[in-house]
């Protein structure tokens, strides 16, 4: 593809379209605060993610849920066992319905727009966390899961989505990391709430828990009505002058007309740039021509979140801790995982000063590291308090780099790479991939942890560091650098078949044109209503 001659105006117009992209730290992340606002208000469907990854994971070391869905067992030190075929389909059900969601999230786009699929989510929220508290049978529980997960798909991928086509380039990062906040929000909330809860020997342990899960719905339901829809996906649907008041909504009331126009131009540019390009189905389109990498990209990251280990510390680790020994592993979790919060809060600001390539490579190699003093202490270090100590140390030491440095960006690079037309088919097949990974491995878990079958424990680490180190490669030579550059010079940069390391120096000559033609019309609209007021005068 030719790259477009630039007018001789294109330059400075361009110049001025980021004048206010000079602003201080501060100013960037909050000037345009109402689309930090309706983002942030949408990112609320992280917390039942991590809700259910810090309470439902609390459920297998309580007695009171044990003695329904368990069995009495006095090798246990809590007096009751749960059956390894139990434990895989309450985390396994919910992955699948989560992926199913995931893979309907595309199609269902063409039709409902990104908010209207939110609240189809919240819904189906309701209908599982009910069934899940009248379930006094496995049958009933595994159909709360598998809605669950339906619920969990939609409010993981929309909100990111919605992020992604709403804010503004330096902005996109940090409330991206907001979302992740929110997700650790929920699994410290979870797991405090099970430390207290885990003593009642009644249903109540568990139901008091599940409560929780109808809180963010409800108010995301409430407030949907009054957010503006994603500027990109109205102009994807023809409605270009919606689109326009839209991006008005979300940006600072400052923002001059000017700057209005150059941004929207640039994403009518860009979508009509990429619908020149292809043809047919949107679901092959993934495949074909130059988005086939990027499709590939997307897939791959969404495959390193499981790939690093995660589900082994975040959906076993207080069963995990149990097994090893430990004595107060609800307590344990709530610590490990108030590091995690940590951990991401810190990568709201990190991921505005470093770019993506850097803290991928980082925390990954960290993870590795982790990984393999876990599971050497536990081979090695036997029953020991020094031993028991270490392994809660380096655990607690990998969900912080997990959240901090993982878990943020491989969301926000696999939502940026897509082209717009196919962001809700490449974005909902990734962590449709990374839900269906997370399902094999939260099946195979128990298998290596559990007494009554490998009783690995902590070795299991050695898979995970094996697996740390293969990433490391794989974002060292694919992962090309997207901070601060628009979705639409993405776009331009993958359309010009640019190599990753490439990315952050590259300059985009179309999407500058498009800003300055933007600025130009707004200019000559401007000079139009001028020279008619300067006739009537002088009539």
């Amino acid at each position: 593809m030719s790259k477009p001659e630039v007018p001789a105006t294109a330059t400075t117009m361009d110049e001025e379209a980021h004048h206010t992209e000079t602003v201080t730290m501060k100013e960037k992340f909050f000037h345009h605060w109402p689309a930090f606002m309706y983002c942030g208000l949408t990112s609320f469907g992280g917390i039942q993610l991590g809700l259910d990854l810090g309470a439902i994971a609390g459920f297998q070391a309580m007695p009171g849920f044990l003695q329904i869905f368990g069995f009495p067992s006095k090798v246990s030190v809590i007096g009751y066992g749960i059956n390894p075929t139990v434990q895989q389909l309450i985390s396994s059900l919910m992955l699948l319905g989560a992926f199913l969601a995931c893979l309907l999230i595309g199609p269902v786009g063409k039709y409902v727009s990104r908010k209207w699929v939110l609240f189809i989510g919240c819904c189906i929220n309701h209908l599982a966390v009910i069934l899940m508290m009248l379930a006094t049978d496995l049958a009933t529980l595994y159909a709360g899961r598998t809605i669950m997960g339906l619920s969990v798909g939609i409010l993981d991928v929309l909100p990111q989505l919605y992020i992604h086509e709403c804010a503004p380039a330096v902005q996109r990062g940090s409330l991206l990391g907001a979302f992740n906040v929110l997700v650790s929000v929920g699994l410290l909330v979870g797991s405090i709430v099970d430390n207290y809860t885990s003593t009642l020997m009644s249903k109540e342990s568990y139901r008091i828990p599940l409560g929780l899960f109808f809180i963010f719905p409800v108010i995301i339901s409430v407030l949907l009505p009054f957010m503006p829809e994603t500027p990109r996906w109205l102009v994807e649907h023809n409605q270009v002058e919606k689109a326009r008041k839209s991006l008005i909504r979300l940006r600072n009331k400052a923002t001059s007309a000017q700057m209005i126009e150059a941004e929207l131009q640039e994403i009518v540019t860009a979508f009509e740039t990429e619908t020149a390009l292809t043809q047919g189905s949107a679901l092959f389109d993934c495949f074909r021509k130059t988005n086939l990498r990027r499709t590939l990209l997307a897939l791959g990251l969404l495959t390193c979140l499981t790939g690093s280990g995660g589900v082994f510390i975040l959906s076993y680790g207080t069963y995990f801790f149990q097994v090893a020994g430990q004595t107060n592993a609800f307590a344990e979790v709530v610590g490990m995982t108030a590091a995690g919060l940590a951990g991401t809060l810190f990568s709201m600001w990190l991921i505005t000063k470093i770019g993506r390539r850097t803290i991928l490579l980082f925390g990954f190699a960290t993870q590795a590291v982790s990984m393999l003093i876990v599971a050497t202490v536990y081979q090695f270090g036997g029953v020991s308090a020094a031993a028991g100590r270490s392994l809660v140390a380096f655990t607690i030491i990998y969900l912080f780099f997990y959240n901090m440095c993982i878990a943020p960006y491989l969301y926000l690079c696999a939502g940026e790479i897509p082209t717009q037309r196919l962001r809700g088919y490449t974005l909902g097949m990734a962590i449709a991939l990374a839900f269906l990974w997370n399902w094999v491995a939260s099946y195979t878990t128990p298998y290596f942890l559990n007494p009554l079958e490998l009783n690995w424990g902590g070795k299991y680490g050695y898979i995970w560091f094996g697996s740390n180190v293969i990433i490391v490669v794989f974002i060292f030579f694919a992962v090309p650098e997207t901070k601060d550059r628009t979705l639409e010079e993405i776009d331009e940069m993958f359309e010009e078949k640019v190599p990753a390391r490439k990315f952050k120096n590259y300059k985009c000559v179309r999407s500058e044109h498009a800003r300055a033609i933007g600025m130009h019309i707004i200019q000559d609209k401007q000079s139009e209503g001028h020279s008619h007021v300067e006739t009537l005068g002088n009539q």
